[in-house]
């Protein structure tokens, strides 16, 4: 064995070691006897096997005074509370002088029981744990990417029968049978201005989680069966991936004041691919690229902006692109079409509030659940963001997407009880406590980025897609474990908006002149309770399926809106109250398929016949089927109503008062099959109200309504076609009677098609009601039986 110095890789090496043994082992120098001796071995090199099972009240890091504690660490046997985890590392140094180790580690787990800060000494963020196999090879070698004095680490290892759990209050949550493969040669550390840079050149692998799984028993810890039952513990479902990477990180001292962290992150996505799976269906991100980069991350213990002990993760700016080739969901490996994400975090100024992007890390949760949970103060700032999807080759833009906000979000793992009168559910529960915040669209352009703003979005609302939304929000929602049948997803949530904005229809906050108001109809001085019970969420053979067990809501507008969102023309107050059971939603891959656009047909010769264009579009996008089955009223809260107040008194400020004017109100809607055909003396209730909404990116025929010039000075008569031409002005201009050539050049629009249907819908009476003289009825009953109502529209920019 060769001698070596304080430079040499081996003292790196051993240092870190020393470093990373338990604080028992380094209490003080002991002799070893035979049996310990027997199993060091020193022929060509050393290797070291030893039962690891230490263990230690806290381990803790301060920071400008002020520290952060894991309690109750442990370091052991993953299935013997009592005993040790097998540890095997074989080093030697090779005849150039580089350091190389074999290892290997059986059945370790490390964990804590919690996480605490000082000021806040009786909350815990919880606890968790790691089990593991684990073997590998690491080679130490001279020579960083800057210079000699640097160093170079070869490294690959996998990972089997992994879990990695969180647990709060007796409850936890679990990524089961996890497993991992990665190689990282190359990877290089040199000392820079400020910190150490790690490159590394190189980063593939692959990972899969045989299940994610809940426990609500305090007996089971780290366990795939119930220690009681004896059954299996429910899944969400499992998750395959593999990526190949690159990154360079630069690690440095310094927090956002005083003592701390800094970190500053890129890295290259050259592909990836991740696979969601529920009882063996795929939901897949397929062809994965992009980059991302973190600059001044800043890491301290500290305060957050009340005053509470936190940890802070506080960043200068996040950026990047996320490219998917493919969507896939269902049996058949259909797809959806491709995704593009490209997005910018930074600090930014939204209606006078300056906004930036931080994590402060509490102890505690929702203050029922008891004293283990995660209370995250958060605050984010998104001034530039789109999202572009492109279906059989061609592409829709989301283009200037802006998010602001401020508030706290709280997570827990529950069980079904109720607490200090508190309602909780099985599963993760994600609670909003004073969440204030917003997003906005500046339109749609379809084609590519240079192509005019327009709209379209509202062609979304019926899947409650606002292109603005500004809102306070509390409530939570509970994600179990388990679907339908199966694996899965089950949702309980209570939501709660106060003071909100939402646009139906908007004008772009920017055509390239300057931010200025959004004009368009609005929803304001809003106030929206919603509820949901046992909702089940599945990836099936055709797509994904969304059943709702019990829903109910309730959507007070004070005002509705035209122009701007605060001193627009209103037309009044709107009630909109919701109680459906029984409703489902299924999305699946392909859009509408060959449609007859302007005129009825099921073949090209019919539809042009009749005046339609005959549309292909493709065996890509997005279909959306959905069925509401609207109940009989249980309760004031419980049931389908329209309420519409006009004429309201006002209050000293001038501001309308709830409740003084005179009303509309549609009573007690809801959806029948027509009559009791299970024989059990109730009107059967299952057909509801059946919509499909299919989602295209397709050519489609704009024809001049006007002779003359429009907006942009094109000439054109009356009943000329909109054809896109490149080497004119405008990007287009008009032809009478375009040829075969011309129509494949018509223009790209946003296209959905739509139909809805049902047997029986009902209005148990109409009422006007007077502030002073109370209801009368004006209509006793309203029945409608089979509608089919179909549409066909395409948004295309106005020219």
């Amino acid at each position: 064995m060769r001698a070596f110095d304080h430079r040499s890789p081996l003292f790196v090496l051993c240092s870190g070691l020393t470093m990373a043994l338990p604080v028992p082992a380094l209490a003080e120098l002991q002799s070893l006897d035979d049996a310990a001796m027997s199993s060091i071995s020193g022929q060509t090199g050393i290797t070291l096997e030893l039962d690891l099972n230490a263990q230690m009240d806290r381990l803790s890091y301060f920071d400008d005074g002020s520290g952060i504690h894991l309690e109750n660490v442990r370091i052991g046997s993953a299935t013997d509370a009592s005993g040790g985890a097998f540890h095997k590392i074989d080093i030697d140094i090779d005849s150039n002088g580089y350091l190389n180790l074999d290892y290997l580690v059986e059945d370790r787990r490390i964990e804590f029981s919690d996480v605490t800060l000082d000021g806040a000494s009786a909350l815990s963020m919880g606890g968790m744990y790691f089990d593991h196999n684990l073997e590998g090879t690491l080679s130490l070698s001279p020579g960083g990417t800057l210079s000699a004095d640097g160093y170079t680490f070869d490294s690959a290892w996998t990972l089997t029968e992994g879990r990695i759990g969180y647990r709060t209050n007796g409850n936890e949550v679990f990524l089961d049978n996890l497993a991992m493969t990665v190689s990282a040669p190359g990877v290089t550390m040199d000392a820079v201005d400020g910190g150490l840079l790690f490159t590394a050149p190189s980063i593939t692998g692959s990972y899969s989680i045989g299940a994610i799984r809940y426990s609500d028993n305090p007996l089971n810890h780290g366990v795939s069966t119930d220690v009681s039952s004896g059954q299996q513990l429910p899944s969400y479902g499992s998750i395959s991936g593999d990526f190949d990477l690159s990154s360079e990180t630069t690690v440095g001292g310094g927090g956002r004041s005083g003592e701390g962290l800094r970190i500053d992150h890129s890295a290259v996505i050259n592909s990836a691919n991740f696979i969601y799976l529920d009882d063996g269906n795929p939901f897949a991100l397929k062809g994965i690229t992009g980059y991302y980069s973190l600059d001044d991350l800043r890491i301290d213990v500290t305060n957050d902006w009340t005053g509470r002990a936190a940890l802070a993760l506080t960043a200068g700016s996040l950026s990047g692109e996320l490219n998917v080739e493919r969507v896939e969901l269902g049996a058949a490996g259909n797809s959806l079409g491709a995704v593009n994400v490209s997005f910018l975090f930074q600090d930014h100024v939204f209606a006078g509030t300056s906004y930036t992007n931080a994590l402060y890390l509490q102890g505690g949760g929702h203050p029922d659940a008891g004293p283990q949970g995660l209370r995250v103060a958060a605050q984010w700032s998104l001034p530039q963001a789109s999202v572009s999807y492109t279906e059989d080759g061609n592409q829709v833009i989301f283009s200037g997407l802006q998010s602001w906000g401020q508030g706290d979000i709280t997570v827990n793992v529950t069980r079904d009880e109720t607490l200090n009168g508190t309602r909780f559910y099985d599963g993760l529960r994600i609670g909003f406590e004073g969440l204030k915040g917003g997003y906005r669209l500046n339109g749609l352009k379809v084609g590519d980025d240079e192509a005019p703003l327009q709209g379209g979005t509202e062609l979304l609302l019926a899947l409650g897609f606002y292109p603005a939304y500004e809102f306070e929000l509390d409530g939570h929602i509970t994600l179990g474990a388990g679907g339908a049948s199966g694996e899965g997803l089950t949702i309980n949530s209570d939501i709660q908006i106060r003071n909100g904005r939402a646009a139906l229809l908007a004008e772009p906050y920017d055509e390239g002149n300057g931010e200025v108001a959004q004009q368009g109809i609005w929803v304001t001085e809003l106030d929206y309770d919603m509820h949901l019970r046992d909702m089940t969420v599945d990836v099936t053979s055709e797509g994904l399926a969304i059943i709702k067990g019990e829903a109910w809501s309730t959507m007070d507008v004070g005002n509705l809106r035209v122009g701007d969102k605060t001193a627009g023309a209103s037309f009044g107050r709107f009630v909109l109250q919701s109680y459906e059971t029984g409703s489902a939603m299924t999305i699946k891959p392909g859009g509408a398929g060959t449609v007859c656009a302007g005129g009825v047909g099921d073949d090209a010769t019919t539809c042009a016949a009749s005046g339609g264009v005959w549309e292909d579009r493709g065996s890509e996008g997005v279909t959306v089927s959905m069925k509401q089955v609207l109940a009989k009223a249980v309760d004031e809260t419980r049931r389908n109503a329209i309420t519409w107040e006009s004429n309201r008194q006002l209050d000293g400020e001038g501001n309308p008062l709830n409740d003084t004017g005179m009303k509309l109100v549609l009573n007690d809607i809801h959806t029948s099959d027509g009559g009791d055909f299970d024989g059990d003396g109730i009107d059967d209730n299952t057909f509801g109200i059946q919509t499909d909404i299919s989602v295209d990116v397709y050519q489609t025929r704009v024809v001049k309504k006007t002779d003359g010039p429009d907006s942009q000075g094109v000439e054109g008569a009356a009943g000329d076609e909109k054809i896109m031409d490149a080497s004119e002005p405008a990007g287009y201009r008009y032809v009478a009677s375009p040829t075969a050539t011309e129509i494949e050049s018509r223009p790209l629009g946003f296209a959905v098609q739509a139909q809805s249907r049902f047997k029986e819908l009902n209005i148990n009476s109409i009422d006007l009601v007077h502030p002073t003289g109370g209801a009368q009825t004006a209509i006793y009953g309203v029945k409608m039986q089979n509608f089919d109502i179909q549409a066909n529209l395409t948004a295309t920019p106005m020219p």
